[in-house]
């Protein structure tokens, strides 16, 4: 075909085309979708456990006869229940809820001969007690693990939890089944457990029960310690507005200068002396602050020694004391006795020292102050001035108190108050007095 002929074709074409009308727009395409399939809901397990929480009627009932009621019904449904479904073992309990002490819910276990096995949206139907679904929660765990999966599921049902009310098994641990220690443990850092039920239950355990023992006694130890501390710090903040500033003494800025950063072989001892209820620990607080701001370290040790021959110093710790404080010192020649430790030597010392030094532990005065408070009842007092060496004030620098440590602000008398209330003599009227009136 020559060219002219393609173009004749292609002419035709176009003619032919354009006979036909043209419709005004496009036909809308076909946006309607297929129905999604709906994900039918299948439960395969051969172990299982259900929550129950109500919360109307006799759910949020306080009337024991009324709880016990709906107690005994729960164990004859979980009963009947598990001869429906050929369970094996059964364990129930109801638990007060934590969170309020108006609502009770139940927990259930089974495991169960054969697996239960249903599909759709009404399977579950049959756990369901008086009208209440439960949450499901079946077993997951497969091979090996599944008998254990088992046991650990029944334990967590009837052991006895914090809020633990009544149970029920006819699966009982210790008789079908052996307790692990470990269920215990996660038990008591959940916090289901009291340190009392638990360490009854890891007796009951017997492998493991020194090592329990001894963690909870220890974990006793310092929280009793850590609500002491609160106790204090939360007095001392209520006493803090109540505090007067603490006067001026020569005796306390020598002792303070000898923190000011330069190494020394020894630094002298603070011994504060006086009556009582002058302020002694106050001031010896109030030094050991300043000391702290000045070497950074902001806490201080105190001690209370009265009679007490041995320095109890297992305590200090010098990444955060400024130093300690000897309070109540019975016995001025205990700082003599014990200078070669208390001076601050660039030497390291051992408290609790015995035999085998089993418990001895070291610690070093270098760079921290020592300030001991004496009462006027302490022995040897005189030695502070007899002594060669307590009265040299580069071992001991002594302060006597004659009276209060800290500075009582002066209240306005009532003869001040008159003279700022009243006008004075020369202010007066200037009219003078009438003579007096001579006697008939």
């Amino acid at each position: 075909m020559t060219a002219e002929d393609a173009q004749a074709v292609q002419l035709a074409r176009e003619g032919y085309d354009g006979a036909w009308p043209v419709p005004d727009s496009e036909p809308a395409a076909h946006t309607d979708k297929l129905p999604a399939k709906v994900k039918v809901v299948e439960w395969y397990f051969s172990a299982v456990q259900c929550t129950y929480n109500g919360s109307e009627g006799e759910w949020i009932s306080k009337d024991p006869p009324v709880l016990e009621g709906l107690w005994r019904r729960f164990v004859a449904f979980v009963q009947a229940l598990g001869l429906t479904l050929k369970a094996i073992g059964i364990s129930a309990t109801v638990e007060q809820s934590l969170d309020t002490d108006t609502h009770v819910h139940f927990h259930s276990y089974m495991h169960f001969s054969q697996p239960f096995h249903r599909k759709g949206t009404e399977a579950l139907q049959p756990f369901a007690f008086e009208g209440t679904r439960p949450h499901v929660k079946p077993n997951k765990a497969s091979g090996k693990d599944f008998a254990g999966a088992i046991r650990n599921g029944h334990w967590y049902v009837v052991a006895p939890k914090i809020g633990s009310l009544k149970q029920w098994s006819n699966f009982e641990p210790w008789k079908a089944y052996a307790v692990e220690g470990w269920w215990l443990d996660n038990m008591l850092k959940a916090g289901k457990v009291t340190r009392g039920t638990y360490l009854e239950l890891a007796a009951k355990v017997n492998i493991g029960f020194q090592k329990r023992l001894m963690d909870v006694r220890a974990s006793e130890r310092y929280e009793k310690e850590l609500a002491v501390h609160a106790a204090i710090a939360a007095e001392e903040a209520k006493l803090q507005a109540q505090l007067f500033p603490m006067s001026d003494f020569a005796e306390v800025d020598l002792f303070v200068s000898y923190f000011d950063g330069e190494a020394r072989f020894r630094r002298p001892m603070l011994a504060i002396v006086g009556g009582t209820n002058l302020g002694k620990s106050l001031l010896a607080a109030a030094i050991m602050r300043r000391i702290g701001d000045m070497i950074g370290v902001t806490d201080f040790l105190e001690v209370t020694v009265e009679d007490s021959d041995a320095l109890d110093l297992v305590d200090f710790d010098r990444r955060l004391h400024a130093g300690v404080i000897l309070d109540g010192v019975g016995d001025a020649l205990l700082l003599k006795r014990n200078r070669e430790t208390l001076q601050g030597r660039p030497q390291a010392s051992k408290g609790a020292k015995s035999a085998t030094n089993v418990y001895a532990y070291s610690y070093s005065f270098l760079q921290r102050a020592v300030i001991a408070t004496f009462d006027l009842s302490a022995a040897n007092l005189d030695a502070l001035l007899s002594d060669h060496w307590l009265r040299n004030q580069k071992n001991v620098i002594t302060l006597n108190l004659s009276g209060p440590a800290y500075n009582i602000p002066t209240r306005p008398t009532h003869a001040d108050f008159t003279a700022k209330t009243l006008p004075s003599l020369s202010s007066a009227s200037s009219t003078p007095a009438r003579p007096p009136v001579a006697k008939q």
